[in-house]
C-alpha cells in the first residue's frame, strides 16, 4: 500500500481489552485498513463509550476484571440504543459451551485467541456488510409502510367518497341521504355521532335534520334535547360555521364557554369531548352543516377536515338534486291527490275510443272550453288525441291484461296542437257476467316532471361527458362500475413526449391571452392526430405534450401507429408556423417498454404513466435535438423495416449513462 495515499474509512470500532498487548496490535491491524479505533481496557468504561457514541462494531474480551465480556454484552442487549450494535468476541476460552455462552448473551461471531489478524478483518468486514444491509432493509422497510399506510389512507378516502354517492343515490329524501352520509363518516373516521343542521324556510335559523348517527344508545339523550335547538347567524358553533362557510374545529369542548358552544354543558354529559363541523355549499351558499363528535379529545386534523369537506362538496350536488327531486315528487303527490278528489282530469270512455264523460278539469287541460266542446271535438282518442296513433292500442292491451293502468304515460295533442305528456289512473269497469262497459280514470299532466327529468338526464350525460374528457374511456367506466384504486400494468406501449422549441422567449412577448390561445391552437390539432393515430393523450405540461400507444387498451401498431403521429406532429406544427408566420420545431423523444399507469387524485381524477420506460421517453426529448424526433434503440428495431431512422450515435444520457438513439425522419410508404 502506498503510505501517500489515505485509506478510505470504514467504520468506527471499538476494541474492549484488558490487555494492553493486544489493544496495540487490534488498533495497528484496523487503522492500517481504514478502520477508526477506539480502546477500552475493561467493561465499565467499554459501556460507558459505547453510551457516548456508538460504534459500529465491537470487539470485546471475555475474560477481564471486575465486569467480564459476557456481561459487558448482556447489558448492551438490553439497552435500546445499543442492542443492535454487532458484537465479536475474542478470547483464549475455547470451549464449546464458552462459545455458546457468547452467542446467547447476543455475540454474532466469536474468534479464538491467538487470532489470525486476516480473519479478524475478514469477520469484521462481513459483519460489517451484514450490518449495513441490515440498516438499509430496515430504512426500506420503513419507507414502504409509510408508502402502504398512505395508499391506504386514500383508498379508504376513495371509499368513502364513491360509497357516499351510491349511498345518496338510493336515498328516497335529503334528510335519509344526510343520514346515510353521517353514519359513513362516523364509522370510516371513527368517531361517535353526527347530525345535520339545514336552514330553516325562511332562512333565519339552522334546525336540527331528522338525519342523524350514533354510535350506541347512550346519546339518545343528547339527540332529544338537540331536536329542540335552533341557532342564528354566528351562535354556536353551527352559527359561526353557517356565517363563516368554513370548518371549525374544537379540540376539548370542556375548555370551551357556553357562548361559543351552546351545547357543551348537554354534550359532557353524553361523554363527547371533541367537535368539528363543516358546511356543505352550492353556489357558495349554505345547504346543511354537518357535525362530528368523539368520546375523546382530538387534536385539529387538516386531513380529516379535507376529507369531510370532499364529501360535504360531493354531497351538495347530490343534495340539491335530492331537493329538486323531494320538490317535484311532494308536487306531484299533491298534484294527484287534487285529482283524486274531482279537482283534475276524471273522464269515462268507451273502449273504442269516444268519451263518455268529462269534468271541466279534463276539458281545461286538453284545451278546451268546457266538457261539451271537449266530448264534441274529441270523437276518436287514438287518432286525435294520442301523438303516437299506436298509443291507444297499448292501453287496451294493457287494461285487458291486468284490468287497470297506472302512471300510463303518454304525449298528447291539445286542442291548439301543443304537444304535453299526461299520467293516466284507470280501471275497466264492467257488468256483473263480466262484459266491458267503459274505461274509467284520471288524468294529470306531467310535462313539467318530465322535462325536469331529461334535464337532470342532460345533466348525468354531461357529467359523464366531462369524466370521459379526463380519462380514457374504459378507465372511466371501469371507475363507474367498481369503485376503487385503479393501476394496471403493460408489458409495452409506446411513450412520446414533445416539446415546442422557442416557446420560452416567444411567451415573453405575448400576453397570457395570446399564449393560451396559440397553445390552444398547437395542441388542439395534436389531439385530433392523436385521436386519427388512436393513441391516448396522458397530458400536457406548459408547452410540453405527452401521448401514449398501447393502452387502456392494447394494440400490435402502438409503436408504427406513434411514429405517424410524431411525423404528422411536425407537419402540423410547419403548417401552423407558414399560417402565423412563425417559426417554431418539435424536439420530440420516443421509447418502447413496460410501465403502470392508473388513477391518482382524489378531487381531480388523472390518469398517469410510471416506469423507467417514461423517464427515458422524456430524456429523448430534452436531450434532443430541435426539430428531430430521437428515439432508442428498442425504437429502432420496432420500425427500422417501415420507416426511415438516421444513427445519431451514443449519446449521454441522466441516470441511465450512455444510449444509442437514432433520428426517425419519415416514413417508407411517405417516400414511396
Amino acid at each position: 500500500m502506498n503510505p501517500e495515499q489515505p485509506v478510505p474509512y470504514k467504520g468506527n470500532i471499538l476494541v474492549v481489552d484488558d490487555h494492553y498487548a493486544n489493544l496495540s496490535l487490534l488498533t495497528q491491524v484496523l487503522s492500517e485498513q481504514g478502520y477508526e479505533v477506539r480502546v477500552a481496557p475493561n467493561g465499565k468504561l467499554a459501556l460507558k463509550s459505547v453510551l457516548a457514541t456508538p460504534p459500529d462494531l465491537i470487539l470485546l474480551d471475555i475474560m477481564m476484571p471486575e465486569m467480564d465480556g459476557y456481561q459487558v454484552c448482556d447489558r448492551l442487549k438490553a439497552n435500546k440504543r445499543t442492542r443492535e450494535i454487532p458484537v465479536i468476541f475474542l478470547s483464549a476460552l475455547g470451549e464449546a459451551l464458552d462459545k455458546v455462552k457468547a452467542f446467547d448473551v447476543g455475540g454474532v461471531d466469536y474468534i479464538t485467541k491467538p487470532f489470525d489478524p486476516v480473519e479478524v478483518l475478514a469477520r469484521i468486514k462481513n459483519h460489517l456488510r451484514l450490518r449495513e444491509v441490515e440498516l438499509k432493509l430496515i430504512d426500506q422497510n420503513a419507507l414502504l409502510q409509510k408508502q402502504i399506510e398512505s395508499r391506504r389512507q386514500a383508498e379508504v378516502e376513495i371509499r368513502l367518497l364513491l360509497a357516499t354517492t351510491q349511498a345518496i343515490s338510493r336515498c328516497d329524501d335529503v334528510h335519509s341521504a344526510l343520514a346515510a352520509v353521517l353514519r359513513l363518516v362516523c364509522i370510516t373516521i371513527q368517531w361517535n355521532y353526527g347530525d345535520a343542521w339545514i336552514p330553516s324556510n325562511d332562512g333565519k335559523v339552522l334546525e336540527c335534520s331528522q338525519g342523524w348517527y350514533a354510535s350506541d344508545a347512550s346519546f339518545s339523550d343528547f339527540r332529544h334535547q338537540s331536536l329542540c335547538l335552533k341557532f342564528g347567524s354566528n351562535v354556536g358553533l353551527q352559527g359561526r360555521i353557517w356565517t363563516s362557510k368554513q370548518p371549525e374545529w374544537i379540540e376539548d369542548i370542556a375548555a370551551e364557554d357556553e357562548q361559543s358552544f351552546l351545547r357543551s354543558q348537554i354534550a359532557i354529559a353524553a361523554g363527547l369531548k371533541a367537535a368539528f363541523g363543516v358546511p356543505i355549499l352550492v353556489n357558495d351558499q349554505v345547504l346543511a352543516i354537518l357535525i362530528f363528535y368523539k368520546k375523546t379529545t382530538a387534536a385539529t386534523s387538516s386531513r380529516l377536515i379535507e376529507l369531510v369537506t370532499a364529501v360535504a362538496t360531493q354531497l351538495g350536488a347530490l343534495i340539491q338534486r335530492k331537493q329538486i327531486e323531494d320538490t317535484l315528487r311532494i308536487a306531484e303527490e299533491r298534484y294527484h291527490s287534487i285529482v283524486e278528489n274531482a279537482v283534475e282530469g276524471i273522464y269515462q270512455a268507451t273502449p273504442s275510443g269516444r268519451l263518455l264523460s268529462a269534468n271541466p278539469a279534463l276539458a281545461k287541460l286538453y284545451g278546451y272550453d268546457s266538457p261539451t266542446a271537449l266530448m264534441t271535438s274529441l270523437q276518436d282518442i287514438s287518432q286525435q288525441l294520442y301523438v303516437d296513433p299506436n298509443r291507444r292500442n297499448e292501453f287496451v292491451a294493457a287494461m285487458e291484461t291486468d284490468n287497470a293502468v297506472i302512471g300510463f304515460e303518454s304525449m298528447i295533442y291539445r286542442k291548439d296542437g301543443q304537444k304535453i305528456w299526461i299520467s293516466e289512473n284507470a280501471r275497466a269497469v264492467r257488468d256483473a257476467q263480466g262484459h266491458l262497459l267503459y274505461y274509467e280514470g284520471t288524468v294529470s299532466d306531467i310535462t313539467a316532471r318530465k322535462l325536469a327529468q331529461e334535464a337532470l338526464k342532460y345533466q348525468k350525460e354531461q357529467t359523464e361527458r366531462l369524466l370521459l374528457n379526463i380519462l380514457p374511456k374504459p378507465i372511466a367506466e371501469r371507475l363507474q362500475e367498481q369503485p376503487q384504486i385503479i393501476a394496471d400494468s403493460f408489458s409495452e406501449v409506446s411513450v412520446l413526449f414533445a416539446d415546442l422549441v422557442g416557446f420560452t422567449d416567444f411567451s415573453s412577448q405575448k400576453s397570457p391571452t395570446e399564449l393560451v390561445e396559440f397553445l390552444n391552437l398547437i395542441f388542439s390539432k395534436f389531439d385530433l392526430l392523436s385521436q386519427k393515430h388512436g393513441l391516448e393523450k396522458i397530458k400536457t405540461i406548459g408547452d410540453a405534450y405527452m401521448v401514449v400507444g398501447g393502452l387502456p387498451t392494447y394494440r400490435e401498431d402502438h409503436a408504427e401507429a406513434i411514429a405517424r403521429m410524431a411525423l404528422d406532429m411536425q407537419a402540423s406544427l410547419d403548417s401552423v408556423n407558414n399560417k402565423l408566420g412563425q417559426s417554431f420545431c418539435l424536439r420530440i423523444g420516443i421509447n418502447i417498454g413496460p410501465v403502470v399507469a392508473g388513477v391518482i387524485g382524489l378531487t381531480k381524477f388523472i390518469y398517469d404513466l410510471w416506469g423507467d420506460t417514461v423517464n427515458v421517453a422524456s430524456r429523448m426529448e430534452s436531450s434532443g435535438i430541435p426539430g428531430e424526433i430521437q428515439v432508442t434503440s428498442a425504437v429502432y428495431e420496432r420500425l427500422k423495416h417501415k420507416f426511415a431512422l438516421k444513427k445519431r450515435g451514443d449519446i449521454a444520457i441522466k441516470g441511465k449513462g450512455e444510449m444509442t438513439t437514432y433520428f426517425l425522419v419519415n416514413s417508407h410508404e411517405s417516400t414511396g
